[in-house]
């Protein structure tokens, strides 16, 4: 009896939309009604053949479809909100990862632009300096912001020399990957980088420390940007200016941590100098090529042989055995003048 009704309720159906593209499946299958697709359960199935074959609702067989009770529909649209929302979702995870992309790339960039581990070696030699310079007491957050102040004017310094040098590197295998060359970063990107982190490292050592260590970095800033990278392209003497670069950080910690330049706190920074030079110079031989290429006038150019380019490495090895003297015997002095 049920299933005769079934069948008649379909051809019902079916003859009096004879344009449309309803079709009446068995129960469970994908059924469309006007291009609306869903799918039928059991119940669903017979519980709508039965109400459009007692219903006497012409709309019912107007429209070729049965009329759903106000329960079912409120189901079929909360699954409709919630497939609407899940590209919602989606969309929302997919800006979430282009945000930590973009962060990453950038922080990468930052990185190499600073040469961090580089700079990281710099501020061991600050922090180093402003314990010495201490004496017996040490202020560790005094210490903590020398080295913050020196690391960011250090990044700064490297991130200039890199801007300044673009060029050059992009001729050289060991930078041509460097962001600035390989078009990781822009210029200006670069510069506001280096410019705000340069500033805000002043601002720290003179808010934090003193004015005088703050001079220092700023000096240290200019000479190594401003001065020793355009004279890499010029003349030999830019290794000579680059020691001295590298020697002002202990100062700027000694000076940090004391108020004032002495000679005690010189030989650090003198030591460090003399350390310098032959590292520069086995650099400069072992890349010569490279830096050939890359436009630079290093003193291991005119030096095929390298005899001269290692006299100048032992000569300022050599210096550092009267500078160890010298720095025991201030050391005594400083200790007979403490327990006077």
């Amino acid at each position: 009896m049920l299933r005769n009704s079934v069948s008649f309720s379909s051809k019902v159906l079916t003859s009096s939309n004879p344009n449309s593209k309803s079709t009446f499946l068995f129960p469970g299958i994908s059924t469309t009604y006007y291009g609306i697709e869903r799918s039928l359960s059991h119940s669903q199935f017979y519980s709508t053949t039965a109400t459009s074959s007692s219903s006497s609702s012409p709309d019912s067989l107007k429209l070729g479809f049965p009329k759903l009770d106000p329960v079912r529909s409120s189901g079929f649209a909360s699954s409709a909100a919630a497939i609407d929302a899940s590209p919602l979702a989606a969309a929302s995870v997919s800006r979430a990862r282009d945000v930590v992309d973009l962060a990453r790339h950038y922080g990468r960039c930052y990185w190499e632009l600073s040469k961090a581990r580089l700079s990281m070696l710099v501020v061991a030699t600050s922090g180093t300096g402003y314990v010495i310079g201490s004496g017996n007491a040490i202020d560790y957050v005094g210490l903590c912001c020398t080295c913050a102040g020196t690391m960011m004017v250090a990044a700064s310094a490297n991130s200039l020399n890199q801007v300044f040098e673009i060029n050059n590197d992009a001729k050289m295998k060991r930078t041509r990957q460097r962001p600035l060359p390989s078009g990781r970063i822009t210029v200006p990107h670069a510069v506001s980088w280096a410019s705000s982190v340069g500033a805000a490292g002043t601002a720290l050592l003179a808010c934090e420390a003193n004015m005088l260590a703050a001079g220092l970095a700023a000096s240290n800033l200019f000479l190594y940007a401003f001065v020793y990278t355009p004279l890499k392209q010029i003349h030999p003497v830019n290794t000579w200016v680059g020691a001295v670069v590298g020697a002002i950080p202990p100062l700027l910690g000694w000076v940090a941590a004391s108020g004032q330049v002495t000679l005690n706190g010189m030989i650090l920074p003198a030591a460090l100098y003399f350390w310098q030079i032959p590292h520069f110079m086995a650099l400069a031989y072992l890349c010569r090529d490279d830096y050939a290429a890359g436009g630079f006038r290093m003193f291991s150019l005119a030096d095929a042989s390298g005899r001269r380019t290692a006299l100048v490495a032992l000569r300022n090895c050599l210096y550092l055995i009267p500078l160890g003297y010298l720095a025991y015997d201030c050391e005594s002095l400083s200790l007979e003048i403490v327990h006077a």
